[in-house]
Order: structure tokens, then C-alpha cells, then sequence
């Protein structure tokens, strides 16, 4: 006769549901996490034309504070912040670089000159940097194999919630604030409107500081747990240098799957205006809904789906359902710009964010699956890295060029957005043919 207490199959059921409800609960202040930070980082590009006014600066100037202060610091402290995440507890870094942020979000709001508001900027993206490694490497520790890829699409989602958020409140923010020279605030006394927006986005993250303790800290699932403190960034890049031949055609894919959506997000708002003669508040607030509703969907879907996937004992899921929604996502891209009608339009640019704005969760499904848990911050610090000079760099760009260099008129940026969809999209279909077919020779 044991001693042991004799657990119930009721019992058992209860354990499994609240450990399920907890990692949930985990990707959800993740996902959080990542909307927040994407409403902090698109707060600036609304307010543009007052703090040009009040800091006496150009558009060049603005730009430079809008792109090369943040991403510069984002993408090179990412590399950083991964050796950081592999290293030390993962709560404690995010806790950390929200609190940097915050105060970095603060500074740009109380700033009186460029140079401070620079800084500011440089400081916020520091702060940011930490935010994908550190979530991918949770969610490669206290996720079962079943569930990770759900877990990476909630994460994903908050960057459509946060980018959605920012399109649906600027609207509001101009009218309520945005033309006002000055507001009177109780403590603060009178500040720019473009001030207040900013202070108060500097409270919004501070809630997830605590939030974050809420949730253990996972267990390493580390193999060489021994050396994990010898691993460095130059670990990492051997470990993918020995698997080239799957890591290169996965970043390239990832590279232009992120130039195309962010150029064509950019893009398509400049498209919809001078075409269709469409507002701004129109143009915002339908993009900022079908954002909300149908990209957020997207990518809980594609979560969803590689999970069933892996479930059902298909080879290469992940390869082979981006492979499916590269082809799948072609049309939509490519017919878009030249609809005969605005309706049309907006059918199919539903259509479009519906079906491939999860082709960036997906590549970032596979750089996760694919990275050792002792490496993976490191891994996707270099992957982040990489995909934020890509989207930065060539996505705002490549469209633009080709409208000036090939098209003329009213309808040039139309026909940009169709060809250079096209072309990326057709490299990305290529892509992921070669990752199905490198995936089948490691089998």
C-alpha cells in the first residue's frame, strides 16, 4: 500500500489546463509587448508637421529622427540584447529595456532642441531591441513543439494591433490636439500638443514592467548548459554558417517579404490618395480597420495552421505552407493597384493583408525552429538585425525608385506597387521552393 497521494483524473485535467492558460497567458503579454512598442515607435511620424514647426527643422532632419536614429540603434543593439537574452534572466532584460524606452519616449517629449530629441530616439530603439529576442527566446523555452508556432503569430500579432492602434488614433490625436499650438496640463503646466502626445506615450509601457512578473521565468531547455556562458555571437554565426545552405535562402526570404509588405504599407496610403482621391481620415481609418481585423487574423491563423500541420505529421511545415502563401498572395498584391474601382480596391487589399501578412510570421517560425535553444536570441537577434535594415532600408525605397525611374503621372505609384510586388513576391515563392527542396535533402 503507497503512501503517495492518489491524483485524480479530474485533478490532472485541472494541472493541464491552468499550465496551458499560463503559457497563454505569456503570449498574450508578449503580444503586448510588441504592440506597444510599435504604437510608441509610430507616434512620431503623426506629428510631424508641429515638431518640424517648434524645433525648426526640415523634412530631411525629420526623416533622420523618424528612420536612421531608431533603426540604426534598434538593429545594432539587437545583436547586443541577444548575447544579453541567452545570458541573463529574460523577464529582467525586457523589464529593463521597457523601462528605457519609456524614459527614452519622455525625453523626446520634453526635448527643446534636435540633438536631445536625436538621442532620444537612438535611446527609445535601444530600449526596443530587446523586445523579439528576448520573446523568441521565451517562447522557444516554455512552449512544447505543438503550440510554438501559435505562440510566435500572438507575438507577431501585436505589431499589426500596435501599427492598427496608431492609424485609428491619429485621426483622433490631429483633431483632438494636433492643431492646437499648446495645451495646458495640471503639473506640467503649458506644453506643444505634440508634447503631451509623446509624455503620455511614455506611460503607456510602464504597466508591463510588473505585468512581466506575473509569468515565470521559463526553465532553459539548454543542452550545453555547462558552456552557455562561453557562447558568444560568433557561436552563432558559426552554427549557421554549417547550415548555408538553409539559413541563406530563410534570410533572403525574410529580407524581401519585409521590404515588400512595409513598402507596400507605406506606400499604398499615397497610392489610394492620389488615384482615388480618397481623404486621410478615410484612408486611415479603413487601413488601420482592415489592419486590426484582417492582418491580426492573418497571423493567428498561420500560428494556427503550422501547428495543425505539425500535428498531423507533415514534413516541412513551415516551408511548405510559406510556399503555399507566397503563390497564394500574388494576385492580390499584384491586381490591387490597378483595380478598376475603389471597391475593388479594398476587396482585394483585404485580400492581400488576409493572406500574406503572416508570411513574415512564418519566417520568423523557422529562424526560431531552427535555432538551438542555448542560441536562440542570438540567432534571432542577427535575424532581426537583418530584416530591420531590409524593411528600413529597401522597402520605403525600392518603390519609390521605380515609380520615379519607370512611371509617369498621377498613377505612377500604382503601377510601382504592382511590378515591384510582383517581382519580390515571385522571389519569395522561388525562395521557399529552394527552402522545401534543401529541407528534403537534410531530412
Amino acid at each position: 500500500m503507497t503512501d503517495q497521494p492518489i491524483r485524480s483524473t479530474t485533478d490532472t485535467r485541472a494541472t493541464n489546463a491552468a499550465s496551458s492558460l499560463q503559457l497563454w497567458y505569456t503570449a498574450g503579454l508578449l503580444c503586448a509587448t510588441n504592440a506597444v512598442a510599435f504604437v510608441d515607435r509610430s507616434s512620431l511620424p503623426l506629428l510631424i508637421n508641429q515638431i518640424e514647426r517648434d524645433l525648426h527643422i526640415s523634412d530631411t532632419q525629420m526623416s533622420l529622427l523618424v528612420g536612421l536614429a531608431f533603426v540604426l540603434a534598434f538593429s545594432t543593439f539587437g545583436l547586443v540584447a541577444g548575447v544579453l537574452v541567452d545570458r541573463f534572466p529574460r523577464r529582467g532584460i525586457m523589464a529593463l529595456g521597457i523601462a528605457l524606452w519609456s524614459a527614452a519616449t519622455a525625453l523626446c517629449g520634453f526635448a527643446y532642441s534636435y540633438g536631445i530629441m536625436f538621442a532620444g530616439r537612438v535611446a527609445m530603439g535601444t530600449g526596443e531591441s530587446v523586445v523579439g529576442p528576448a520573446s523568441m527566446s521565451i517562447i522557444r523555452d516554455a512552449f512544447p513543439a505543438n503550440k510554438r508556432a501559435r505562440a510566435v503569430a500572438i507575438w507577431a500579432m501585436g505589431a499589426n494591433i500596435g501599427g492598427a492602434a496608431a492609424l485609428l488614433g491619429g485621426g483622433t490625436i490631429l483633431r483632438l490636439i494636433g492643431d492646437a499650438v499648446s495645451v495646458t496640463v495640471p503639473l506640467l503646466g503649458t506644453i506643444r500638443s505634440w508634447q503631451l502626445v509623446l509624455i503620455a506615450g511614455a506611460f503607456a509601457p510602464l504597466p508591463l514592467i510588473v505585468l512581466l512578473f506575473t509569468v515565470a521565468e521559463p526553465k532553459r531547455t539548454v543542452a550545453l548548459l555547462a558552456r552557455r556562458e562561453d557562447l558568444g555571437l560568433g557561436d552563432a554565426l558559426r552554427y549557421m554558417w554549417r547550415r548555408w545552405k538553409i539559413f541563406v535562402p530563410l534570410f533572403a526570404v525574410n529580407g524581401i517579404t519585409i521590404t515588400m509588405f512595409i513598402g507596400y504599407g507605406i506606400w499604398v496610403p499615397a497610392m489610394l490618395g492620389r488615384v482615388w482621391h480618397l481623404s486621410r481620415p478615410e484612408i486611415g481609418f479603413t487601413m488601420g480597420f482592415l489592419t486590426l481585423v484582417l492582418a491580426t487574423s492573418s497571423q493567428f491563423a498561420s500560428g494556427a495552421i503550422l501547428d495543425r500541420l505539425r500535428e498531423a505529421g507533415v514534413k516541412h511545415p513551415i516551408p511548405t505552407f510559406g510556399f503555399i502563401v507566397a503563390i497564394l498572395t500574388l494576385g492580390p498584391g499584384v491586381l490591387m493597384p490597378m483595380a478598376p474601382s475603389v471597391t475593388v480596391a479594398w476587396i482585394l487589399l483585404g485580400l492581400y493583408m488576409l493572406i500574406g501578412t503572416c508570411m513574415f510570421t512564418i519566417g520568423t517560425n523557422f529562424v526560431a525552429e531552427l535555432a538551438p535553444p542555448e542560441m536562440a536570441g542570438k540567432i534571432t537577434s542577427f535575424h532581426f538585425f537583418w530584416v530591420g535594415i531590409c524593411g528600413t532600408a529597401f522597402g520605403p525605397t525600392i518603390f519609390a525608385a521605380v515609380s520615379d525611374r519607370f512611371f509617369h503621372g498621377p498613377a505612377a505609384i500604382a503601377h510601382s506597387l504592382s511590378v515591384v510586388v510582383g517581382t519580390l513576391d515571385v522571389a519569395a515563392i522561388l525562395m521557399y521552393a529552394l527552402l522545401l527542396s534543401v529541407s528534403h535533402g537534410e531530412a
